[in-house]
């Protein structure tokens, strides 16, 4: 089977977009500096863009405005070393400069990301499953060229994305709106409404709210056993929720807590079948069937469900005017389900390799993957400047819960068709019901199952310290110590797997990953620097 993906609307059809804001705007010297000089963090200490000694884009909330990126996958396009294999909408898999996880499958639940995104302060990124969210009211997106172990930690080998967000002023009231549709060719009609709302509450706190709703247009169509053919299959929608509340007591305290939230669900995927035992024009037991373009053969609905939360809070504390402590605390709570069509698979063995009757190809065989994971951090750092020196100092500490589990139940087989194939012996307990998600515990046609929880705890320390060697010359030296461990227990059944359950295995390690990097000014124009550093990958 050949499978074929397209990617993106821009290509397809047309798209509108219509939208309005509130606020007080830019003069022209406002507008002039901040195009002169963006402000990042990719130090985690506010700085110049220019100032930064290693690679890094920055594409700001006007860039992204401009050309039309509203996902990590429509901005990579506008930011050179970084690309996305791209398997549907909250499927994504980051790359840079050429390197990530190397893994498009789901059922390689084991693999970690080698490309660490983050939300402002908090880590979201989940090696398969990068969170795509949505860019409205996102103040820049960085990209930060790796190795960024040092200060990003674990699956930050290659690099790291970071989202950071608007936060909320207590100077003005501004809100915005923005509506959009398209049309594909050959395909149906998407659309979306996004807006954003400030309100200050008081003159030292304020409220920003974020809300988005949009509809993907599908343009697969998929041929079905009884002859008929069901138009744009791979449609879907994605909607989110930002809330977040910035508390000011002091000039020297700002406590900022927020809420993210974002569901995606959709109706099919993005592949195209050409040659699928069920379906194609050299079958010998069916009507020959030529699958076209953007086309695909299915015998059942196949679906993308991504619920993603993340709550955290951040504190900022300036013990003086040189010395500032921070604190990050997050939780995130992640829930995926991916059914796919395993009808033609399933087939191909049950009746190619075991020899069972006919009837088998017109079983449904849906095969379920489930993920739930729930994952805690805190990040408690110091950071400081002192005449030709800066530093940031900190501890990381990380609990990684994650469940996950497949099922392979095709209803009526043991019941109608079973002749040749082995059968499963391996008594099941009732009160495990498996993953979270709920699978369908049938150890009658349940012909595969697995079950895999996993825990991770991670603890860090770190720190980087830059110093002006001459008014030209910077010197940057950092360090990571880290200690993980990982535990898991594999639970396989059914006729597709030794019966395995209940296994335990474990993993750890330990080590320090160093950076050194130094900057040279040519001119106020030109910057040369070298770097030397490590990142890791767990597991």
């Amino acid at each position: 089977m050949i499978n074929k993906r397209r990617s993106g609307h821009a290509a397809l059809g047309a798209s509108v977009a219509l939208g309005f804001a509130i606020g007080a705007p830019l003069s022209q010297a406002e507008s002039t500096r901040v195009i002169e000089e963006v402000l990042v963090t990719a130090r985690k200490q506010s700085e110049t863009l220019q100032d930064v000694p290693f690679s890094i884009a920055a594409m700001t909330e006007g860039k992204l405005q401009q050309s039309g990126a509203t996902d990590i996958e429509s901005m990579a396009a506008n930011v050179a070393g970084i690309s996305i294999q791209n398997l549907g909408p909250g499927q994504s898999q980051v790359a840079i400069r050429g390197i990530s996880a190397g893994q498009i499958v789901r059922d390689q639940p084991g693999v970690k990301e080698q490309v660490g995104v983050y939300m402002d302060e908090s880590v979201i990124s989940m090696s398969l499953f990068t969170p795509d969210l949505d860019f409205y009211d996102v103040n820049r997106v960085e990209v930060l060229r790796g190795p960024q172990g040092t200060l990003f930690g674990s699956g930050s080998l290659s690099g790291t994305v970071r989202y950071i967000t608007n936060q909320p002023d207590v100077t003005a009231m501004s809100g915005s709106l923005q509506v959009g549709g398209e049309t594909v060719d050959e395909g149906s009609e998407g659309g979306s409404v996004k807006g954003h709302w400030n309100i200050p509450l008081s003159e030292t706190a304020a409220l920003r709210a974020v809300a988005y709703f949009q509809q993907y247009a599908g343009f697969i169509d998929a041929h079905q056993p009884n002859g008929t053919v069901k138009d744009d299959v791979n449609d879907g929608s994605r909607e989110g929720l930002r809330l977040a509340l910035s508390f000011q007591p002091s000039d020297a305290l700002t406590v900022t807590p927020r809420v993210t939230y974002q569901s995606i669900e959709m109706n099919g995927f993005n592949r195209e079948d050409d040659y699928n035992i069920l379906g194609n024009p050299y079958t010998t037991s069916r009507t020959p069937l030529t699958i076209g373009d953007y086309e695909q053969f299915t015998q059942l609905e196949e679906k993308f469900e991504d619920d993603f939360l993340l709550v955290d809070l951040t504190v900022n504390y300036d013990l003086n005017d040189n010395v500032s402590l921070t604190s990050v605390s997050s939780y995130t709570d992640r829930d995926v389900l991916v059914v796919r069509d395993a009808s033609a698979l399933n087939a191909s063995i049950l009746g190619g390799s075991y020899g069972e009757s006919a009837a088998v190809y017109e079983l449904d065989a849906p095969l379920n993957d489930a993920t739930v994971a729930e994952v805690i951090t805190q990040e408690l750092r110091l950071s400081g400047s002192q005449d030709a020196l800066q530093w940031v100092a900190g501890i990381f500490y990380s609990d990684v819960e994650r469940h996950y589990g497949q099922s392979l139940t095709v209803a009526g087989y043991d019941a109608s068709t079973r002749t040749a194939a082995p059968g499963s012996t391996t008594p099941r307990d009732p009160n495990n019901p498996g993953a979270e998600h709920s699978l369908g515990r049938n150890a009658v046609d349940e012909l595969y199952y697995s079950d895999i929880p996993y825990q991770l705890e991670q603890v860090a320390v770190f720190g980087e310290l830059s110093y002006d060697l001459s008014e030209k010359t910077m010197l940057v030296v950092g360090a990571r110590f880290f200690d993980y461990e990982e535990n898991r227990v594999l639970s396989f059944d059914g006729i597709y797997a030794d019966s395995v359950l209940d296994k335990k295995a474990k993993v750890s390690s330990d080590g320090v990953s160093p950076r050194v990097m130094l900057r040279y000014d040519v001119s106020d124009d030109v910057m040369l620097n070298a770097q030397v550093s490590q990142g890791f990958r767990l597991g």
